[in-house]
This record gives structure tokens, sequence and C-alpha cells, in this order.
């Protein structure tokens, strides 16, 4: 899957790899930055970018929410011993970095939710172990959101100056650590109709049933194989450049 960093967070992307266990090569291209991070059955295994450092590489890689893409080949690899990172950790450390070095730009407004959206703290699913150091105002930003609260109350009651409560909201996020009380679905349907006529609904209505997802439900991980199953059905049609195009759409539907 392909996607333009203006449009959908790298980090996200790179921590929903790694949750769903996916094995390949995660690559960020741009003209601003270039690296690849390896990922063998979730864990990160190696990291190619502009420091000597793996994980300041890792770092400067979640960092470039500028321009450019980013896109995962799925393939095998060589199995290695896991590097010592976990991706939570390290983008809440990007979402500082950020705020250290852009605070008075609007970097990062394209990711940020509306202030009246309600979040709640994410719980992990059986065996997860998180390594994560928060610094204060990170926690006590988080576990103001109970799935009741909305971002601008809960930053409100947090005391934390507005500026800086966006960009570590921006790494909650972004880290999976807050979401939304509700996944906003895209029409995707009215999309494909749009793209395609009767026979881009044949494809959104066949995918769902194969892959057997209920749409009253479904969530992010559903969501994403939905997505691959789609972008590979219509590429046979319309090829695979068009058909990333659509997906992109769809990622665009989301917000």
């Amino acid at each position: 899957m392909k996607g333009t960093i203006s449009n959908i967070s790298v980090a996200g992307m790179l921590r929903l790899l790694c949750n769903y266990e996916k094995t390949g090569i995660f690559h960020i291209e741009s003209n601003l930055i270039n690296g690849a991070v390896e990922i063998y059955e979730g864990n990160i295994i190696d990291i190619f970018g502009p420091r000597v450092d793996k994980k300041e590489s890792l770092i400067a890689l979640l960092s470039n929410i500028k321009e450019g893409t980013f896109y995962f080949e799925e393939k095998e690899i060589e199995k290695n011993k896991p590097l010592d990172i976990c991706i939570e950790d390290v983008i809440l450390e990007s979402g500082r970095y950020l705020y250290e070095n852009f605070k008075d730009t609007n970097i990062i407004n394209d990711f940020l939710l509306p202030e009246n959206e309600v979040l709640k703290i994410c719980s992990l699913p059986a065996g997860k172990i998180l390594k994560i150091k928060f610094l204060d105002d990170e926690w006590n930003l988080m576990v103001k959101f109970s799935g009741n609260n909305n971002i601008i109350n809960a930053i409100k009651e947090s005391g934390i100056e507005e500026t800086k409560a966006d960009f570590i909201l921006y790494g909650l996020l972004a880290s999976g650590l807050l979401r939304r009380t509700r996944f906003k679905i895209p029409e995707i349907a009215k999309i494909l109709r749009e793209e395609l006529g009767n026979i881009g609904v044949a494809i959104v209505d066949t995918s769902f049933m194969k892959l057997k997802i209920d749409k009253t439900i479904m969530g992010m991980k559903e969501f994403l194989s939905l997505l691959n199953e789609i972008e590979n059905s219509i590429a046979e049609i319309i090829g695979k450049t068009k058909a990333k195009a659509i997906i992109e759409k769809i990622w665009e539907a989301t917000k």
C-alpha cells in the first residue's frame, strides 16, 4: 500500500504494520529524507536512514511529515534479532522533535482532529508489552481522555499550553495510545461508484463478502484488509497507478 506523506501519518502506518505483524520493507521517500524500515512479523529488525544511530534515524524518518510518499513492500526477508525499539515510544519521541523544531509552524495541522472529537485511551491486545518513557505533560494529557471528554475540554483541564498540547496529541494519536471513540468509515461504495460505476459497487460488496467483514463493527484492521482487497481487484481493471489514486481518495475521506 502506498500513501502520500501530506495526507497520511507515516508514523501511524508504520505502527499498524508492526501491530498486524507484517513482514517486509517500509519505504519513505522525499526530497528531504529517504530511508527504509525492515519488519519481520511485526518486529523492527533494521533501519536505513540519515543517522548513524538507528533509533535516531527512525525518529528523523517519522518526523518528515511535510512531503513525499511511503509504501510497504510485503516480502520475505531474513529473520534477525529485533532491535530494542518500541514503535509507540519512538513515535512519541518524534512528536517531541517536531514540537522542539516546528512549534511556530502549522506543520501538524493536517493530522489534528476537530476539537470536538471524543477520544479514549486504547486497550492493549493480549500479550502486548509496551516500553514507553512518558514525559509528565504527555501522561497528564492522555489520562484526561476517558471516552467522554472531547479534545478542547481535555486540553483545558490539563492546563497544558495549546500549541504544545497539539503536538503531544499528534504523538499520542499516531502512536495509537489514543483513538476516536468511533472510527469514521468513509462511503466506500459511493466513491467507487463515482470512479467506476456499478462495477465499483460490485467490487466493494464482493470484497466485504470475501473477507467476511461486518460493516457495522469494522475497525482499522478490517478497514486496511478491505482496502488491500479492493486495490488488488480494481488494479486488474484500471491498472495499479489509477487503483492507488482511488485508494488514496478513500483514505482522504476518513478524515
